[in-house]
């Protein structure tokens, strides 16, 4: 590993804006011995953007690495408070290449009540919605999934990238990873390139690095400095690795991780872009708040204007074989597919709490979704959604 990469800004002047932790494009409004009781805080508490990774560590400093342990009662905050029955993180939820595994994040609130002894990546079976493995590393950021069955897995200043097995490969850092932050900046969105090589990290900050993880290799290769100012949302092309990027304002870049460079905007759309999720084709799905529809942005540069959105944005959006959309307002718990095949549209069975984010299985037959309150829940069809086994 490389533990000082070298890094070049691109196309800008400044560092991108401190940021927020979010997926979707527009605004989300989301040393001591630890205490053997239930840690919990009032007030209003206080946040500062976290760092994002800009560098590597090296094996010895990574064998080092311990799941961040919670505050004493005296040092505890906001941030630090322990909600009961909100198993789930709906940031993170990664299906394995094959699709027979899952990885999402669970909170650290079950660990303060007492009803825990880890948490933060868990990996389920698909087959039956068991727990397979606890990797108990305290990150509750994205997860992103390559080909070849690796996890890139975030946190606040942190990401590790996993072997299939579990074996941690590279840990990339921008300082101490806090422990299990509820107010405050975390990773907000990561994507692997087809071949596995390059990683984009949407940090905390919301600054946008694009790592080289090829072989040995693990440096940031480039920073997009971005035009359209505060980066908040990514989505990364399977087709040709096209990576799209999302403003606060909405509006949409198109860029080439591989080079760092811009290739174009997006589609003149009515609204303000507050969604982002890319097809197998390369088609971009893209879902607009204010005008509240979806919208396909092809290869070609054709738009098909889908359903209306009855919820308001931001919204996690997911694309699957055939044509599939599905996408909910972040908080909402009204998830609706668009067939884009038959441009028809069904509003799926209502999920008790709300939807975090969405993932499509790998013959588009079955939906997966992070639910902060019921945990990972699968639609196949049917009237309800069936929940997988509690953290």
């Amino acid at each position: 590993m490389t533990p000082s990469p070298s890094r070049r800004r691109l196309l800008g002047a400044s560092l991108l804006p401190a940021a927020l932790s979010l997926v979707g494009c527009g605004s989300f409004g989301g040393g001591d011995e630890p205490s053997q009781d239930p840690v919990t805080a009032d007030g209003p508490g206080e946040t500062k953007a976290a760092a994002s990774p800009d560098r590597c560590l090296s094996d010895e400093e990574a064998s080092r690495g311990e799941r961040p342990e919670p505050p004493a009662r005296a040092d505890a905050g906001p941030e630090n408070e322990a909600i009961p029955d909100r198993p789930l993180s709906e940031y993170g939820l990664a299906l394995f290449a094959g699709g027979e595994r899952i990885a999402a994040q669970q909170t650290s609130d079950a660990l303060m009540l007492g009803e825990s002894d880890t948490f933060g990546t868990v990996v389920w079976s698909t087959a039956d919605g068991t727990i397979l493995e606890r990797l108990d590393n305290g990150l509750v950021g994205a997860i992103a999934a390559d080909a070849r069955g690796r996890l890139a897995i975030g946190g606040v200043t942190t990401v590790e990238l996993r072997e299939a097995d579990g074996e941690v490969l590279k840990v990339l850092t921008g300082g101490e990873e806090p422990f299990g932050p509820r107010i405050g900046n975390r990773v907000g969105d990561l994507a692997l390139t087809a071949d596995g090589t390059r990683l984009v990290v949407l940090g905390a900050d919301g600054r946008v690095t694009i790592w080289n993880l090829e072989d040995e290799t693990c440096e940031v290769e480039h920073e997009i400095a971005a035009e359209l100012g505060t980066v908040i949302a990514l989505s990364l092309s399977p087709a040709d690795d096209t990576l799209a990027l999302c403003a606060e304002d909405g509006t949409v870049e198109l860029w080439d991780p591989h080079a760092g460079t811009r290739t174009g905007t997006g589609p003149d759309l009515p609204g303000t872009v507050a969604g982002l999720a890319h097809a197998g084709d390369g088609t971009l799905i893209l879902a607009a708040d204010g005008e509240r529809a979806l919208h396909a942005l092809a290869p070609s540069g054709e738009v098909t204007t889908g359903p209306a959105l009855s919820a308001s944005g931001p919204y996690w959006v997911a694309a699957g074989p055939g044509g599939r959309v599905a996408a909910v307002g972040r908080g909402d718990n009204r998830v609706l597919l668009w067939e884009r095949e038959t441009d028809g549209t069904v509003e799926l069975p209502v999920v008790r709490g709300s939807a975090g984010r969405l993932v499509f299985s790998s013959d588009g037959r079955t939906l997966y979704s992070a639910s902060p309150s019921q945990g990972v829940v699968a639609w196949s069809g049917g009237e309800s959604w069936n929940s997988f086994e509690t953290p």
